[in-house]
């Protein structure tokens, strides 16, 4: 019985899911542990923006989740854990994406758009290449 290779592309895209989602998730959670000045943070951001801490922790915390899982899946190349979640992971983060450039920096400056800077680009190009691989290159690659 032969056993077909996983491609290494998309172990290279687990790894990367791994690495950062894994990263992400634990900067945050120690962060809001072990951070004197958080609840006073929070207040401030949620004066002036309405829950936009909240938003973006959840968001880090809940998408770091996703990719972790979602590296895992892919290693195994399993439909839902990998593929399933990989997909669910970057519409969040082209969803939350859009909210926060559109509605929650608007309460901030009072200019939309102003949330849009070069770590919501790095999000976007992550998103849509992780959406783009999974469904076309490695759709016939998640086989349990």
């Amino acid at each position: 019985m032969s056993q077909r290779m996983r491609p290494v592309g998309l172990t290279a895209l687990a790894v990367l899911n791994l690495v950062v989602g894994g990263s992400a998730a634990l900067f945050c959670l120690c962060w809001l542990a072990g951070e004197s000045n958080a609840l006073e943070l929070a207040k401030a951001w949620n004066d002036a923006g309405g829950g936009l801490f909240y938003f973006t922790m959840t968001k880090a915390i809940v998408g770091g989740g996703l990719l972790a899982a979602s590296g895992v899946g892919y290693l195994q190349q399993k439909k839902v854990l990998g593929r399933g979640l990989g997909n669910a992971w970057a519409i969040l983060c082209i969803l939350s994406a859009l909210v926060y450039t559109l509605v929650c920096t608007m309460a901030v400056t009072g200019e939309v758009g102003g949330g849009f800077n070069t770590g919501t680009i790095l999000d976007l190009v992550y998103a849509l290449l992780t959406l783009v691989l999974l469904n076309t290159t490695f759709k016939h690659d998640f086989t349990r």
